[in-house]
């Protein structure tokens, strides 16, 4: 008789641990749910990042739930975990981050934070005098009249001199002031929009058609003025024959 009451009572015990022990209690979900409001975006800078920094964004506590990371500069999700990882971020990169935790029985939280991306600021290695260029082939050109704006023709923003020597922006500073720091030289007018930091140069000098094939120009602001230094940049041309070719270095500022 002890034998049987003993084998029920166990019976009874294994029954209910196995009921209770393996439900998560009313507590946790609710510990859960309370926690989840509380989610914020950690790890952003208050200052600017720079082209090719690394963007590592986080959060303060992580609650069980869904994870959902978007940007105002894609329609897809860009992380579905508690974090965000960017390990050489572009101009394409900057703008709103939005993060949306959810849980079944929960309220959904969203918490967001703006990423600033800009280029660092770069000084030219040369000094040339302002409003000139100097040329290793060709004779100098000194600037009576310097122009800034978007060329009719090209659609393009266009800091000139005399209207025949043309820095041409990427299409993306059509309607953006173009930022400081360094920027590669695009071989044509076709710019490669995975690099916005590009500018297009030419010239005409006796004729001959002038472009610069590489390099880097330095972009600046003196009194709220934008300015272009060169140095040593190669320019060739042709008139349908032989080619020619000159070394420029240059200084040119919006009026």
């Amino acid at each position: 008789m002890k034998k049987n009451i003993l084998s029920t009572l166990i019976a009874a015990f294994l029954f209910m641990l196995l009921v209770y022990g393996c439900k998560k209690s009313g507590s946790d979900e609710e510990d859960n749910c309370t926690q989840i409001p509380k989610v914020k975006i950690t790890g952003a800078r208050t200052t600017t990042y720079y082209v090719g920094d690394t963007i590592q964004l986080g959060t303060n506590i992580t609650p069980l739930g869904l994870y959902s990371w978007r940007t105002t500069n894609s329609l897809n999700e860009i992380s579905n975990s508690d974090g965000v990882f960017i390990p050489s971020c572009t101009k394409y990169d900057e703008g709103w981050y939005y993060l949306s935790v959810s849980y079944p029985d929960c309220a959904s939280h969203m918490d967001s934070v703006y990423i600033t991306v800009t280029n660092k600021a770069e000084a030219a290695p040369c000094n040339p005098s302002n409003n000139t260029v100097t040329c290793s082939s060709i004779p100098n050109f000194t600037f009576g009249s310097i122009t800034y704006g978007i060329d009719p023709g090209m659609g393009l923003k266009d800091l000139s001199g005399n209207q025949s020597f043309n820095i041409y922006f990427n299409p993306y500073w059509t309607s953006k002031e173009p930022e400081d720091g360094a920027y590669n030289i695009s071989p044509t007018s076709t710019f490669d929009q995975n690099d916005l930091y590009t500018v297009y140069m030419n010239f005409i000098y006796s004729s001959i058609f002038f472009q610069a094939g590489s390099g880097k120009v330095y972009v600046s602001h003196v009194g709220g003025k934008l300015r272009v230094t060169f140095c040593s940049l190669s320019f060739s041309g042709s008139l349908g024959g032989p080619s020619y070719t000159t070394t420029a270095s240059g200084m040119l500022t919006a009026p």
